[in-house]
């Protein structure tokens, strides 16, 4: 993580975690607190409206030879009652190559379905299993330079599988196809645009750190009825939790194998909610082909569309129904009940 966006020269916070250099983010910015920012120095780079979470993010540039540590206190210290936090920079949960058992098969097996789900990814190019699928993406990255495609094509063709008919794909990533990356602010716009669209169901494959911002906007997304899925993080057994997986409302998803032992590279805490199928995963490669790969992102678009098949619309009531149908689902693995490794334990 520390290298991430290295093109952009980043700062780090108190965690070593990366955040965009010269500047702060903050949410509904009251017009006193703008004032009395304004009078020390700070300024006005951008807001932007988020209508379907009825929010304002604004993006404040900071007073000359502050770094940003000194500036977010100083904000806080203005408004204590703000809502204010870095840019903060976050990976794509890069996958590994699988074994090639995937890879042997020539096509996926579809399951039928009338499914509308989100995705917060890279883009998604054409392929042949995303032909009877509605797709529509939006690009939140800074326009300027393509990321890669890989990813996001071989999740959205896993949802596909599952029944998915309507795909969302929001594209945040930027950067090198080697180091991808993407920053707080592109996150909530996706986030706000799936609100928007009134999809029931959103899978998101990335890890980074904790961000206030980003937290209390994914609490309004789930306080409409939104279902949020994500992955549970590659860094290994002793890494950090990874977020947005690790916040409380979220759904977090580990990968197993098909002898149902947890993948080698998966985070693991007391935030995993349930483990699915992801190590040597048939899916979408470039060039039309069928490609094997691994990592808790590729377990995630399971549990999506499982949720998907029950929660149909947007509804606080029955996102809570089916949360908890999930739970039910699950197939206990490792320690008795709820454990660090499995979470509730391997849906099928």
């Amino acid at each position: 993580m520390r290298d991430l966006a290295s093109s952009e020269s980043p700062e780090q916070d108190r965690h070593g975690f990366p955040v965009r250099r010269g500047e702060i983010v903050a949410l509904d910015l009251r017009d006193t607190t703008l004032t009395s920012a304004q009078a020390k120095g700070f300024a006005v780079i951008e807001r932007t409206p988020l209508a379907a979470l009825n929010s304002i993010v604004t993006r404040l540039s900071i007073p000359k030879n502050m770094d940003a540590a000194t500036a977010l206190a100083t904000m806080r210290a203005i408004d204590a009652d703000g809502a204010f936090d870095f840019t903060h920079y976050y990976a794509m949960q890069f996958a590994t190559q699988g074994s090639g058992a995937g890879a042997k098969q020539s096509k996926i097996a579809s399951r039928k379905g009338n499914l509308k789900i989100g995705m917060i990814d890279t883009g998604v190019t054409a392929h042949r299993v995303l032909n009877a699928t509605s797709l529509q993406q939006r690009d939140f990255g800074d326009g300027k330079a393509s990321s890669p495609t890989e990813h996001g094509t071989a999740i959205a063709s896993l949802l596909a599988r599952d029944g998915a008919s309507q795909i969302y794909a929001a594209n945040i990533f930027r950067g090198n196809s080697a180091k991808p990356f993407t920053s707080a602010d592109a996150i909530v716009r996706a986030l706000d645009w799936m609100v928007g669209q009134d999809v029931p169901v959103i899978n998101i494959s990335l890890a980074g750190p904790r961000n206030k911002i980003l937290d209390k906007l994914i609490s309004r997304a789930v306080g409409k009825g939104h279902v949020i899925v994500a992955a549970a993080g590659n860094g290994g057994p002793t890494a950090p939790p990874a977020y947005p997986a690790a916040l409380p409302n979220v759904v977090a998803v580990t990968a197993v194998d098909r002898k149902l032992q947890v993948y080698r590279y998966a985070n693991q805490g007391g935030y995993i909610t349930v483990s699915a199928h992801g190590v040597d995963v048939a899916a979408a490669a470039p060039g039309g082909g069928i490609g094997s790969y691994s990592g808790t992102s590729f377990a995630t678009p399971h549990i999506a569309a499982w949720l998907a098949r029950c929660a149909k619309s947007v509804n606080s009531t029955t996102r809570s129904k089916c949360i908890s149908a999930l739970a039910k689902s699950a197939k206990d693995l490792g320690a008795p009940g709820k454990d660090e490794i499995y979470g509730l334990g391997y849906i099928s």
